[in-house]
């Protein structure tokens, strides 16, 4: 289940090929590296009964869930206007190449966190799905942990891999026009996962 659950597509998956369209390791894995600090987070305040909270208080739930569809949503639209920037500083220039807005590790790493911290859901799974398969009569923190850890490793791997999968058509990937609809198609599925969310 936790394997369906990683490669179901979704706003990491976007977060991923954002990164991965510019061909830079560096921002991939930074991105990586913040989505998977937001999954531990959760993990680890399901592991001590935080997150247990999300599921007893509607109000918690709600205001938590508006914050990250705000957030999702605000990723879209800035992506869809550093796209259309790109876009036109290349018409301007003429030259034909494209000019993407430079981005930096520091804010990749953040928008990968804060993407998954601001998920009410990842919280919700990790405390309805996981402790179905605890034992009460053992180390339930320790065993919370490897679970949930298992389900962080087997992210990274599937994120890296889809990373490594988009680089190997980084030359198709650096036409403009190419470019232009992956970004435009990116920016739109993190607005509509946005609005999943909310609605």
């Amino acid at each position: 289940m936790c394997f369906f659950l990683t490669i179901t597509p979704g706003s990491d998956t976007a977060l991923v090929l954002r990164s991965a369209i510019d061909g830079n390791r560096t921002l991939l894995v930074a991105t990586i590296s913040g989505i998977c600090l937001g999954l531990l987070v959760h993990a680890t305040l399901s592991s001590v009964g935080l997150s247990a909270i999300l599921q007893t208080s509607p109000h918690l739930y709600s205001a938590l869930k508006i914050a990250g569809a705000a957030y999702l949503i605000y990723l879209g639209g800035k992506a869809l206007y550093e796209s259309y920037l790109a876009n036109a500083t290349t018409l301007g220039a003429g030259d034909g190449a494209a000019l993407p807005v430079k981005k930096s590790a520091v804010s990749e790493f953040r928008t990968g966190l804060m993407t998954n911290i601001l998920n009410p859901k990842v919280a919700v799974f990790y405390v309805t799905f996981l402790s179905q398969f605890i034992n009460p009569q053992e180390n339930i923190f320790l065993q919370s942990i490897l679970l949930s850890g298992g389900h962080i490793l087997m992210s990274i791997v599937w994120l890296m891999l889809i990373g490594v999968f988009v680089g190997y058509f980084k030359p198709q990937l650096e036409k403009p026009q190419v470019r232009r609809v992956i970004e435009t198609i990116t920016a739109i599925a993190l607005i509509g996962f946005g609005l999943r969310l909310a609605f």
